[in-house]
Order: C-alpha cells, then sequence, then structure tokens
C-alpha cells in the first residue's frame, strides 16, 4: 500500500471513528423521583442518581440535574474528548440548583479519601451551578481532582460545611493534586464559585498543588475559613518536582481567613509556585493578604507577578514574600506593582504593610500605601531580603500631622524614619512620592503612572 492510500484509509478510519461517537447534542436527566433503571434521555425518564451519569454519559452530551438534595459522593468515570466536547452537569433549574449532600455519607473515593465529587486522570469535563455541602472527614473536598489531564472546568458552584480537617489532612473546598510528572493537569478553570465554612485546618480552602499549568482562578468568592485562602503549590516531596505554574489569578474576592493553628493565613499564597498571574483581587479581614513564598528547602518561586490587587484591613502584613527562614526557599524573579495596600497589621504586630524575608531581585513599584496609625510601611530580613529594588511607591501617612516623616521602614537591623532618611541610607525609592491622606486612594493606582504622561499630553496639545 502506497502513502497516498494509507492517508486515505487514516482518514476514512476517523470519520467512521468520529461519527460513530459523536452525539454532541445528547441530553441526560437526573432527578429525585428517577430510577437508575430508566434510560435517562427524558425527564420522565430520568435516572436517580447522578453516579448513573457520572458512569454513563458520553462525550458532549450535558446531564441535567433536577432540584432536590442527592445524598451522595460521586466518581466521575467518563469524559469527553476533543472531537465531540466536553460532557457537562449542571442543574436543571439554573435559580434553584440541585444539591449534593455529604450528610452521614462514608463512601471513599479510589484514593481513600471522601469527597463529594471526585475525578481523577479526566479531561473535558465541566461542573455547573451545583451546591456541595455537609461533609465531614479528616482529609475530605467539596470537588478533588487527582493526576492529568485538561479543560476541566468548575463554574459557579456553591461549596461550604466541608468539615472535620486535621494535622493529617484538610477539609477543603477544591482540591487539585497531580502527581504525574509526565502528564500535566492543564487549561483548569475555576470561576464565579463561592466556597466558605470549611475547614481545611493544615491545608488550603481552595488548592492546586504539583503538576498542574495554564490554569484560571478567577472571580471567586472565598470566605470564613480556618486556613489559606487560595494557594498555588510546588515542591512538596509527596508531589514531585513540578509545581503550579504559568497560571492566572484574576478578580476574586476573599475574606475572613483566619489560621486555627498560627495565625498566619493569607488570602492568597503561592509556595513554591511559578509564573502566576495575580491580579485585581481584593483580600481583607484575613491573617495576611497576600503572599509569595517557598516553604521546602532549595524550591525557587519565581516568575510572579502581583499587581492591581486591594489588599486591606488585614490582622498582619498585606504583602509578604520570600522563604520565611534561611532553611526554606527563596522567592526571586517577581514583580510586585500597582497595588493598592491600606490599614493592614491592624493588630500592631509591627510588621507594617509589607514584610520580605529571603528573597532576591524581585521588584516593588508604584504601589500606593496608606499604612495604619503607627505609619510602619515595611519589614526587610536582614539576611536574605536586602537584595530587591524598592521603587515608585506613593505613601499617603496616616494621622492628623501626616508627613513624609511619619513613615517608618525597617531595613535589615536598622529602622529609619522617615520617607528621606530611608533614601539617604539605602538608595532605595528615589523616585517615592509622599501625598495626603486625604486625597484619599484611587481604586487601581497604575494611574498615578500614567497621570504625567496625560499632563503632558495635555500641555503639548496646547503648544499647537
Amino acid at each position: 500500500m502506497n502513502m497516498n492510500s494509507k492517508v486515505l484509509v487514516y482518514i476514512w478510519v476517523y470519520i467512521i471513528f468520529h461519527y460513530a461517537l459523536a452525539d454532541e447534542n445528547q441530553l441526560y436527566y437526573v432527578m429525585s423521583s428517577g430510577n437508575d433503571d430508566n434510560s435517562g434521555t427524558t425527564q420522565t425518564n430520568a435516572w436517580r442518581t447522578i453516579q448513573k451519569a457520572a458512569s454513563k454519559a458520553i462525550a458532549g452530551s450535558t446531564v441535567y440535574i433536577g432540584p432536590g438534595t442527592y445524598y451522595e459522593t460521586i466518581t466521575i468515570l467518563v469524559q469527553g474528548n476533543l472531537f465531540n466536547g466536553s460532557i457537562t452537569f449542571t442543574s436543571l433549574m439554573p435559580d434553584n440548583p440541585a444539591i449534593i449532600s455529604g450528610e452521614n455519607a462514608t463512601v471513599a473515593s479510589p484514593d481513600g479519601t471522601l469527597n463529594l465529587i471526585y475525578i481523577e486522570n479526566k479531561s473535558y469535563l465541566n461542573i455547573i451551578n451545583l451546591e456541595l455541602a455537609n461533609l465531614k472527614g479528616s482529609e475530605c473536598s467539596g470537588v478533588r481532582i487527582v493526576g492529568g489531564g485538561t479543560r476541566i472546568e468548575l463554574r459557579n458552584l456553591h461549596i461550604h460545611d466541608i468539615l472535620g480537617g486535621g494535622k493529617t489532612g484538610g477539609a477543603m473546598a477544591i482540591t487539585v493534586y497531580n502527581k504525574n510528572q509526565e502528564t500535566s493537569l492543564s487549561k483548569l478553570i475555576i470561576d464565579n464559585c463561592t466556597l466558605y465554612d470549611c475547614e481545611p485546618a493544615w491545608s488550603e480552602a481552595l488548592t492546586l498543588n504539583g503538576n498542574i499549568e495554564l490554569f484560571q482562578v478567577t472571580n471567586n468568592r472565598v470566605y470564613n475559613m480556618n486556613n489559606i485562602g487560595i494557594d498555588f503549590i510546588g515542591g512538596e516531596s509527596n508531589m514531585g518536582a513540578l509545581g503550579a505554574r504559568s497560571g492566572q489569578c484574576y478578580y476574586n474576592t476573599v475574606w475572613n481567613i483566619h489560621s486555627s493553628y498560627d495565625s498566619s493565613a493569607a488570602g492568597i499564597y503561592v509556595d513554591g509556585g511559578s509564573d502566576i498571574n495575580i491580579g485585581k483581587n481584593e483580600v481583607y479581614n484575613s491573617d495576611a493578604g497576600i503572599e509569595i513564598g517557598a516553604e521546602n528547602q532549595g524550591r525557587i518561586a519565581s516568575g510572579m507577578v502581583v499587581h492591581e490587587n486591594y489588599i486591606h484591613d488585614n490582622d498582619k502584613a498585606g504583602l509578604l514574600f520570600g522563604g520565611y527562614d534561611f532553611e526554606r526557599g527563596r522567592v526571586i524573579n517577581s514583580t510586585f506593582q500597582n497595588n493598592r495596600l491600606e490599614n493592614n497589621d491592624v493588630k500592631h504586630t509591627e510588621a507594617g504593610e509589607i514584610v520580605v524575608s529571603f528573597a532576591s531581585n524581585n521588584f516593588v513599584y508604584s504601589n500606593a500605601i496608606k499604612p495604619n496609625i503607627k505609619n510602619i510601611i515595611l519589614t526587610v530580613d536582614q539576611i536574605g531580603g536586602l537584595d530587591n529594588v524598592f521603587n515608585r511607591q506613593s505613601y499617603y501617612p496616616n494621622g492628623s500631622n501626616a508627613n513624609e516623616s511619619n513613615l517608618i521602614f525597617n531595613w535589615g537591623n536598622q529602622q529609619y524614619r522617615g520617607l528621606s532618611a530611608f533614601q539617604n541610607a539605602t538608595q532605595q525609592e528615589l523616585q517615592a512620592s509622599v501625598l495626603s491622606s486625604k486625597a484619599g486612594l484611587i481604586r487601581y493606582p497604575s494611574m498615578l503612572c500614567i497621570l504625567p504622561l496625560i499632563i503632558t499630553f495635555i500641555a503639548s496639545a496646547k503648544a499647537y
């Protein structure tokens, strides 16, 4: 058989295979009044359990789940594909989402943990507009995704009351782990989900850990958690060398995040991840705001861009970066710009708005900073934190007689009072500015950078 004949055979095999499988308009129904012996293809012949649909749905189909409460722990055994499309699981009535309850659940997932929805080594799945609640276990999750794959989307989920986490595991809203070093989990989307009242304990409420890339975590609301809100992890010994990377964390709102064991939980945290954009989020009323770190020895967190976030009213610092001691990892080659930090260090720990530990070659610039009444701006570790660049911040001193001399900078083992003293001693912040706090802060400090350009443009226009 010549080459052309082989190509024709392959084309015909593809066409036959493709159309034999394709049924992209296939609909399935699950109803609380259904029966798993039914066909599942109409509302009157609906299945009774979501697990039945999770075992039978074909690529490109949609599973509509009727209103009511389903007492199940579900393992999704099916998946979509590139040619026929994703399988979608969603509520039949958008304004009355189906509830998956873990009340009295005892059936463990294949990996031995307890989860309301479990996905392992699957691709092309959409989980949309469902409520997941009332699960209790020492290691459990509302949604748990493990292994490699691509194009899994979690949208419009309400996940709450996942309880019972402890030192050996966590009760997490969304857990994504991939130990597989050969196959990444790529193009994961977690969007517009509301996560609250969970007990991740020594884990995190929403966590991406291991070989996960090209992800989007956007528009979510995360609150009332007893440890870290959103976390991107790399470098843990049991997860392999590859970590969460090349992703986006945008437009999330995170609040009331307080650790049950050390009062140091950040609303958004990177622990050994790389090349992640964290932008336009709001974090407040938590132990700490946004932290970029590397907890494991020898691990490097790099390529972070933390920008245009509103970080305010947190118990400790608003922005933190670096490995937290010399036996841990480091943060390098990252940028922190155009953020708004206001009234952090509420508990007056003397840390101030920004804390730098073991980190180097990072750039902090064009942030708008209004400290609390103590006016502490910065605390930088004397051993591992001095090799970073600070410039072009806009400072808004606090107090009735606020001026630049009120600002406090802790640089290594020295404390400098006043921006001028800090500039002269360190050659940092040579283009910083001090503004009256009465002027208030604008939402996105990047406008401070372009305002001189606007004025110059107007002046040039008048000249003509």
